[in-house]
């Protein structure tokens, strides 16, 4: 093998990783970030600038310097690329767990992440990614972030945002200690003109924290749901409803992001209260506008 610093690796590393790793059992293209579901023999093509390691005895390769790997139309870029292989149960063996490490972006056509460290778990279809300041999280309309931690289930067509959690999504922010955003069925999702299918989200909950801002309202209460379809915000437990300097105050509400209607209840339906505390709101007289005449309207 060429030396680390060796101009030849980088040439020679995408012959030798296809070559070594084609007879592992990889999953199949897939229009997201994740790699599918294990079983399939797909080559992966690996590049690095400095070289590569090939561990037999620890079953892993390491990637080392502007290092890349593509399966299908996804590709993960990082500083450091670590592939771990196993023996798997049918005798052969099989890529299990990819690890990054340094400016980590993973790529597919219809959505982005990005961090400085992520664990893709191959076998649960699981990408675990942090980043500093925040991991990062893009489909086709919304961006997701978090301070912690982003998890990524692609088998189960969702993500976790822990820490600091935001998503923006049509001039709408919503903020949590964590959120969980829910994709959309790979069959249910209509291609964008000119790109492949994929990264629509349905719905997101919050929990802790959480505040919903619009052009014209802040919405904020201990949990909720955002029904990215109807654009039905549900807050639960300590609402507040703020619209310029007005404020309503209760323990659940309905919030219309389409038509700018809110409702607030005083209490959580289902919930079994004896004396639920009345909605509460505070409003501030505002002086009305002007008619064209009261304001010096030109005469004819």
């Amino acid at each position: 093998m060429a030396p680390a610093n060796d101009p030849r690796a980088r040439r020679a590393l995408p012959l030798l990783l296809t070559a070594a790793l084609a007879w592992l059992p990889l999953p199949a293209a897939a229009q997201s970030l994740g790699f599918g579901a294990p079983g399939e023999q797909t080559p992966v093509e690996v590049l690095a600038d400095n070289g590569i390691e090939w561990m037999r005895d620890g079953k892993r390769f390491v990637a080392h310097g502007n290092a890349s790997a593509t399966r299908g139309e996804t590709t993960v870029y990082a500083d450091t690329l670590t592939a771990h292989y196993r023996e798997g149960k049918t005798g052969k063996s099989e890529l299990w767990r990819l690890d990054a490490q340094g400016h980590v972006r993973i790529a597919s056509p219809t959505e982005t992440a990005s961090g400085d460290v992520a664990v893709y778990d191959i076998g649960s279809a699981v990408l675990v990614l942090r980043g500093e300041p925040v991991a990062k999280l893009v489909t086709p309309d919304t961006v997701v972030t978090a301070r912690d931690e982003l998890e990524y289930w692609d088998a189960k067509r969702f993500a976790v945002a822990r820490g600091d959690a935001v998503v923006v999504r049509d001039g709408r922010t919503l903020k949590a200690d964590i959120v969980t955003a829910y994709f959309a069925p790979k069959s249910a999702q209509k291609p964008q003109k000119g790109k492949a299918k994929g990264g629509d989200i349905d719905a997101v909950d919050a929990h802790g924290h959480v505040t919903i801002t619009s052009k014209t309202e802040v919405a904020t209460g201990d949990r909720g749901r955002y029904n990215v379809k109807t654009g039905i915000a549900t807050l639960l437990d300590n609402v507040t409803l703020t619209r310029g300097g007005d404020t309503l105050n209760g323990a659940y509400a309905v919030v219309n992001m389409n038509t700018g209607v809110s409702t607030l209840y005083s209490q959580v339906p289902g919930a079994k209260t004896d004396k639920p505390k009345p909605v509460r709101g505070k409003f501030i007289p505002k002086k009305a506008e002007p008619l064209p005449e009261e304001r010096g309207a030109r005469k004819p």
